[in-house]
């Protein structure tokens, strides 16, 4: 089975570890691997899996000897539970960091570990996929001082470098025959855990990046509005549908404009700024 170093949510490890035991093992089901635990529930493994369930300090420690893993595999797998079951962004970036120091013995393991964090890495800084944009707008130059100033706040040419470095290892970007670069049509695909961590991170960037803009631009280059709504639920549900077709839209727009010389940011923020009353509502 996969190495444990290469999974972001403990449920799916423990998922595939169940079916490849269930495959070499005659008898091992759901009530042997509980019970091998230590656990007297005879179904605790299998509502584990499937989130009805988390599992607390001593139902790890059971698990992982259950398991047989490794002292640095044990270490894995106890920060890979606290990670997923965080309840809010800042325990889930301390232990996904802590994920990230964990450092596996084996060559695999260490390219697993070393890819999920490169794709923490793009997801969660919101100029990598600027500089993408603009290798592919200007895929004729080559000095990462010149992409550095032409990002809206100047990066620094360091920063550049390292995100050509991260495009490059990701296979977002390759070098041409000319020695310049050009964008692949690849798509990143990372455990939902992680690559949901560092859009919030991402997400949390773009805001700051949106005041930055209120601030600093004039209102020509910039385009900022809000609404405030008292809406019901269904509402609300039919206004993220209008959203959402409205950035279908203009994602078409963009792929037909042939003149494009500059990379924008659009966000859309929707959210409550109030609790529902002790009323039944507009009368």
């Amino acid at each position: 089975m996969a190495d444990i170093f290469s999974y972001s949510d403990y449920r799916k490890f423990l998922a595939d570890y169940y079916d490849e035991r269930k495959i070499s093992r005659f008898g091992f089901s759901y009530q042997n691997f509980s019970q091998k635990a230590g656990f007297t529930s005879k179904s605790f493994v299998f509502n584990v899996i499937n989130g009805r369930k988390n599992l607390g300090r001593g139902s790890i420690v059971k698990l992982c000897d259950a398991m047989k893993l490794s002292k640095t595999e044990a270490a894995y797998f106890e920060t890979l539970v606290y990670f997923n079951q965080a309840s809010n962004f800042k325990e889930r970036n301390f232990y996904f960091e802590k994920l990230s120091a964990i450092r596996p013995s084996s060559p695999e393991a260490s390219s697993a570990r070393k890819l999920r964090n490169d794709q923490y890495e793009f997801y969660s800084n919101w100029y990598h996929a600027v500089i993408r944009s603009l290798i592919d707008l200007y895929p004729d130059i080559k000095e990462p001082e010149r992409l550095a100033a032409m990002v809206r706040p100047p990066l620094k040419s360091p920063q550049v470098k390292k995100s050509i470095e991260l495009l490059l290892r990701l296979g977002l970007i390759e070098v041409g025959k000319d020695g310049g670069y050009k964008i692949l049509d690849k798509v990143l695909s990372t455990g939902h855990e992680v690559q949901s961590l560092a859009i919030l991170q991402f997400h949390l960037d773009c805001m700051d990046l949106a005041a930055k803009a209120l601030k600093e631009l004039p209102q020509d280059q910039r385009n900022i509005s809000g609404l405030t709504l008292g809406i019901s639920k269904s509402a609300y549900e039919e206004t993220c549908k209008v959203i959402h077709a409205a950035q279908e839209s203009i994602i078409a727009i963009a792929e037909k404009d042939q003149d494009s010389d500059m990379v924008y940011q659009l966000n859309f923020h929707f959210f409550p700024v109030s609790r529902i009353g002790n009323g039944q509502g507009k009368s």
